[in-house]
């Protein structure tokens, strides 16, 4: 059922290989499932997590990400509670590599460029721990929309979820960012095991039109990235006109950049120099690029990265990590293009202070004795808390300003789904807890009101926002009042089990 043309190309390139790398997308045995444990929710508890999901009470970590691991597909972990805890993220486990190389840091600013559904964006979030700040961007409104309610179903609060074009993310980032992924839009071949629509919607042309959008995005990130700081290109296709060509083309244009030699893990091997096609990468270059400009950028191809599905317990990928020359002069803190946030008004601000007195343990504000530290915004009648020195939003398409704290009603603050899951136990006065084995927890992801239980006595004299719990991890809101405990969970993420 594979695309004729594309298996041409591949036993062309390929040789004696293609037997083996064609056998696995027939090999339905040895397709790989994996999740990554969302350590924001869940960094002492990994491990029982992922051998919730095992089999045979074995965990079996993928090689290249230390917080993912493998899981079994009768498992479902999609079904379980705690996939809407957000406590881990379903992403298959080639799709993890390129954040791994990315490696990026707490208090750092980091762009994923191409960021929906989400994966690699809660990735990047993992690995800051909720420090500096996150720029996640996609062009595509209703994969935005899916990508911001994966930033907050994973508790994530120092993120700016954007829907821009890359160009004029250009126009207002230009040297801002510390690390950038660029996951490339692309023909998908590596996605053919797994999606049928992928190998259907496939073409030459559509390989050809994939390669001309990612010279001009990777292009663009380059415009955003500081001195000595970092791109990691990636893309799930084999196509060497988007892998090895691009990459070869890109360093012909830059010269201040260079590839690092990565460390291969669990099957990885280099890019393949021999896939170049040095016709049309030296086709239209604006001008005529030295030899030794030709050589160095060829020989420094080899140092990207190829996933194959027949040589890791994964689906085919390839990527490049891009370090720019020079040193960042940037500091991390003290600078926000645009000037940064226009903070809300003290009496927009005020019905959640009134909300955090009555109902939480923690505090949110500037000053240093803070909790948590930002500035509050005003978006409408939605009041959020962005980290500081977060970017201005103004002039930009904007779906989450950073954590969405709640809604100013007329005389009281409601809280938001986000905040309840960016939350813990130990932050809020009241909590509920249910348990995952219990029939319970799924009445209340579909929208029922409870009753406390006989184990939670200490709840019925009490009254307010109770912040609910599975087995310790926040899942949503309940209203405490009678001894009943009022459903806010939201209506359209409801479950009928």
């Amino acid at each position: 059922m594979l695309p004729e043309k594309f298996m041409d190309r591949m036993k062309g390139l390929l040789g004696e290989e293609y037997d083996e790398f064609i056998k696995a997308f027939g090999d339905d045995e040895n397709r790989y499932h994996a999740l990554r444990i969302n350590r924001l929710k869940a960094m002492d508890t990994a491990g029982e997590v992922a051998l919730k999901f095992s089999r045979g009470g074995e965990t079996i970590k993928v090689p290249w990400e230390e917080s993912g691991f493998y899981y079994e597909e009768e498992s479902s972990p999609g079904k379980h509670p705690y996939h809407e805890a957000g406590v881990y993220y379903i992403q298959e486990p080639s799709a993890m590599a390129p954040v791994s190389f990315l490696d990026p840091r707490p208090g750092e600013r980091v762009l994923d460029l191409c960021a929906a559904p989400g994966g690699k964006t809660t990735q990047i979030a993992d690995r800051m721990k909720g420090e500096g700040i996150l720029v996640t961007n996609e062009i595509n409104r209703d994969r935005a929309r899916i990508l911001s309610l994966n930033v907050e179903r994973l508790g994530i609060g120092n993120a700016l979820v954007l829907n821009e074009d890359s160009g004029h993310l250009a126009e207002v980032f230009e040297g801002y960012f510390d690390r950038i992924l660029v996951d490339a839009p692309c023909s998908g071949e590596g996605m053919f095991r797994k999606n049928e629509k992928a190998f259907a919607e496939w073409s030459g042309e559509n390989v050809e039109m994939c390669a001309k959008r990612q010279e001009e995005i990777l292009d663009n990130a380059a415009r955003m990235l500081s001195p000595g700081g970092r791109i990691v290109y990636s893309t799930c296709t084999f196509a060497p006109l988007e892998n090895e060509t691009q990459i070869y083309r890109f360093l012909l244009k830059h010269s201040d950049f260079h590839t690092c030699n990565p460390e291969l893990v669990g099957g990885m091997e280099r890019g393949r120099t021999g896939f170049i096609d040095l016709a049309a990468c030296e086709r239209d270059l604006p001008f005529e690029p030295s030899s030794s400009d030709k050589q160095r950028a060829y020989e420094e191809v080899e140092n990207s990265v190829r996933l194959w599905p027949h040589r890791v317990k994964g689906e085919g990928h390839f990527l490049c990590v891009l370090e720019r020359d020079g040193v960042n002069m940037l500091q991390s803190t003290g600078y926000a293009p645009g000037g940064g946030i226009s903070a809300a008004k003290k009496e927009q601000v005020r019905p959640f202070l009134d909300f955090e007195k009555e109902s939480l343990c923690v505090t949110f504000g500037s000053d240093r004795e803070s909790d948590f530290r930002g500035s509050f915004l005003m978006f409408g009648d939605q009041l959020y808390f962005c980290p500081p020195y977060m970017p201005s939003i103004k002039g930009l398409k904007v779906l989450r300003p950073g954590l969405h704290l709640g809604t100013n009603k007329k005389d009281r603050f409601e809280p938001s789904h986000a905040l309840g899951l960016f939350l813990g136990k130990r932050n809020v006065r009241i909590s509920c807890e249910l348990s995952s084995e219990s029939p319970t927890v799924k009445q209340y992801l579909n929208g029922q009101s409870l009753r406390p239980g006989e184990e939670q006595n200490d709840l019925k004299d009490k009254k307010g926002w109770c912040l609910m719990t599975c087995d310790g991890y926040s899942i949503g809101w309940s209203k405490l009042s009678g001894g009943v405990l009022k459903n806010h969970y939201p209506k359209g993420l409801r479950i009928n089990y």
